[in-house]
């Protein structure tokens, strides 16, 4: 990567957007009903760059008082400085914070110095990346028709589906998607949320052995937090379920100290988290180690919906993952899509390549779009 320490232009001033996104979605540890999301845009020598996270879920009061006061520290500062500043804060700051904070200073960075932003962290991959399809619904009629849409537009290459800790609705769901997509055609994950074995459960990895396999025969490629593990249970997990690869996301939390934690053969693949790693720089550290053991590296998702989508599929391109699930959401992102001026990436289309090479993440936003429709705005200037 290379050195951000000298990169000049003042901060002046950052706008925070709140947008509140209703829906529920139904996990195996409870149900979300809203989520919270933050569009950043920090602003220096006339440039601007974008970020997102998702500051709460099921908590539409949420205050952007804390948020706004922290980004409030970066202004009077160099962008190079305020990067610095981030990474001395680590732990500090808010993680979902810092992650979007950072996103906006590397496109800054990129688009101060004429420069792609994924040359400036020394990633040199650009091969496209498929997209995973997400179905996540524990109706199964439900199930079969997202199933036939994927298939009508070309998105089949990999689809992800939430489990819920249930193994005969789990085998269900797997056989909806199974009954129109072949393993030939898909590449079938399921993601648990750890739901087969809970922190507090006295569940033995026995038996948790034992469901994996039935819902490998019932066609699952993959295997998402099954449950919460050690580290040597994972790898001997994994050991005695394989061909089923497993793949760790929890422990792959915060990126800085997942790269410390991590050991070869803890699953087959690794799940860098957006939203949840802390930080860009961090996560693209954490996928050299994954890479570094052998092991296969999936991009995930936190439900996002605007320009992060973007910059964590142009990663998964760099970063030359096996696939990426941060997309932009039907319905959800269609305010996101209406203020776009430039993206260089598409999502609605398989596999997601870098249609463009532009300063930065390459992410030009029209503002007033962003304003209209967001709940709640916060600037903040020097």
């Amino acid at each position: 990567m290379e050195s951000y320490e000298n990169v000049n232009g003042i901060i002046t001033e950052a706008t925070l957007y709140l947008y509140q996104v209703h829906g529920t979605k139904k996990f195996s540890f409870g149900t979300w009903t809203s989520r919270q999301h933050v569009f950043a845009a920090i602003r220096a020598d006339g440039m601007t760059g974008y970020g997102e996270n998702i500051i709460s879920v099921n908590q539409p009061d949420v205050s952007l008082e804390q948020w706004s006061a922290r980004i409030k520290e970066l202004t009077g500062r160099t962008v190079g400085d305020a990067i610095r500043y981030l990474r001395s804060n680590l732990g500090n700051w808010p993680d979902r914070l810092t992650e979007m904070a950072e996103m906006c200073l590397v496109d800054l960075w990129g688009k101060l110095v004429h420069r792609n932003a994924l040359d400036l962290l020394g990633l040199s991959d650009r091969v496209p990346v498929n997209g995973v399809y997400v179905i996540l619904s524990d109706d199964i009629d439900y199930v079969e028709e997202r199933t036939r849409f994927a298939v009508s537009c070309g998105k089949t290459n990999y689809i992800k589906v939430k489990l819920f800790g249930d193994e005969e609705l789990d085998v269900r769901v797997i056989r909806a998607v199974r009954k129109y997509l072949s393993p030939q055609d898909t590449y079938l994950i399921g993601d648990v949320n750890c739901g087969y074995r809970p922190r507090e459960s006295r569940e033995s990895v026995r038996g948790l052995e034992d469901t994996l396999k039935r819902l490998y025969e019932a066609g699952l490629n993959a295997c998402e937090d099954p449950g919460m593990l050690e580290r040597d249970q994972w790898t001997a997990l994994q050991d005695s379920v394989s061909p089923l690869s497993l793949i760790p996301d929890y422990p792959m939390r915060p990126a800085r100290k997942a790269e410390k934690w991590i050991v070869k053969g803890m699953g087959d693949i690794y799940n860098i988290h957006p939203g949840c790693s802390a930080s860009i720089l961090d996560a693209v550290s954490l996928a050299k180690r994954i890479k570094s053991l052998g092991s296969g590296l999936m991009i995930g998702d936190d439900s996002l919906i605007g320009p992060a989508c973007s910059i964590w599929q142009q990663l998964a391109v760099g970063l030359g993952a096996d696939w990426v699930e941060a997309v932009e959401k039907e319905g959800e992102s269609d305010f996101y899509y209406r203020s776009v001026i430039a993206l260089p990436t598409d999502s609605r289309r398989n596999p997601i390549g870098l249609r463009t090479t532009e300063s930065g993440f390459g992410i030009c936003l029209d503002e007033e779009i962003l304003r209209q429709a967001a709940y709640k705005v916060v600037k903040v200037t020097l």
